[in-house]
């Protein structure tokens, strides 16, 4: 089983290629939703957040309070670099769980979907990196027309991601998501045969 990793920068179109790879059978592991999981319900990784952030984390109904967070981290590297220490390492747990299953229901891939780039440690995990990438004028619209955000939050959101140069540096694939669906899905189905898996 092909363990890949699967990045780019928010508005890439990572999501569209994460879902073009689940039709041809990979299974799928979204490790920012599975980190927003973790944030609400593992008490020890509830226990690291309130020690960082504050109890303000959790809205009343113990759901993450994503407004609040995303308005204390995006402009302050340290405060989100101590947020990723907490919950990293039980994502990558979780992920070392689930690749053990999809191994033993023959899926012939796992695709680890995540914005930020692996650490090195989280890397050896993984057999090919994959990078989704697009002009930036893009990628900003594709957000606009998607989310309710302003420019200038998801400006902030872009400066602190890497930007494609760094993604393209890491990756062993790049995924280049400025044309047409068609041409997306054909890049991924080379990408797919490259790899030597078959649906």
């Amino acid at each position: 089983m092909l363990r890949i990793g699967l990045t780019g920068g928010i508005g890439s179109g990572k999501s569209v290629v994460r879902r073009l790879l689940e039709e041809k059978g990979a299974h799928v592991f979204d490790a920012d939703a599975v980190a927003k999981h973790l944030m609400e319900s593992d008490p020890a990784v509830r226990e690291g957040l309130r020690e960082v952030l504050g109890p303000d984390t959790w809205q009343p109904d113990g759901l993450l309070n994503k407004p609040w967070i995303a308005a204390r981290i995006f402009g302050d590297a340290g405060l989100r670099s101590r947020v990723n220490a907490v919950v990293h390492p039980a994502v990558h747990q979780t992920f070392d769980d689930q690749c053990a299953v999809s191994r033993s229901e023959g899926a012939p891939a796992i695709v680890r979907e995540a914005a930020l780039l692996p650490k090195p440690e989280q890397r050896e995990s993984l057999d090919r990196l994959v990078a989704v990438v697009a002009p930036r004028t893009l990628r900003l619209q594709r957000v606009l027309d998607r989310d309710d955000l302003t420019v200038s939050d998801i400006e902030e959101r872009m400066r602190a991601q890497p930007d494609d140069d760094h993604y393209a540096a890491v990756a062993d694939d790049i995924i280049r998501n400025s044309g047409t669906l068609d041409e997306l899905t054909g890049q991924v189905d080379r990408l797919w045969t490259s790899w030597g898996l078959s649906e």
